[in-house]
C-alpha cells in the first residue's frame, strides 16, 4: 500500500511566503466590500439581505476570477518545459 504523504508542511511553507501579500488584498477588497453594506444599508436594505447578497456576489466573483485565469493559462506550458523541450530538440 502507498504511504500516505503529508504536504502539510510543504504548503505552509509556500502559504506563507505569500500570505501577508495575500492577506492585504484581501483587507483592501473587506473594506470596499463594508462601504457597500454601509451604503446598502443607508438605502433600508436589511443587514441579513446585505450579508446574503455580498456573499453570492463575492463567491460569483472569485468564480469568475479563477474562470479567467485558467482560460488565461489554457495550453500555457511552464517556461522550465519549454526550456527541456528546446533542448531536446537540438
Amino acid at each position: 500500500m502507498a504511504k500516505k504523504m503529508d504536504f502539510t508542511n510543504r504548503m505552509d511553507s509556500v502559504f506563507e511566503a505569500w500570505e501577508y501579500h495575500l492577506f492585504e488584498k484581501l483587507a483592501a477588497a473587506d473594506e470596499i466590500a463594508a462601504r457597500i453594506t454601509t451604503e446598502a444599508g443607508l438605502f433600508g436594505i436589511p443587514a441579513e439581505f446585505r450579508k446574503q447578497y455580498m456573499a453570492e456576489k463575492l463567491a460569483d466573483m472569485i468564480d469568475q476570477i479563477a474562470e479567467n485565469r485558467e482560460r488565461k493559462f489554457q495550453g500555457v506550458k511552464p517556461s522550465y518545459l519549454k526550456q527541456k523541450n528546446k533542448e531536446a530538440a537540438v
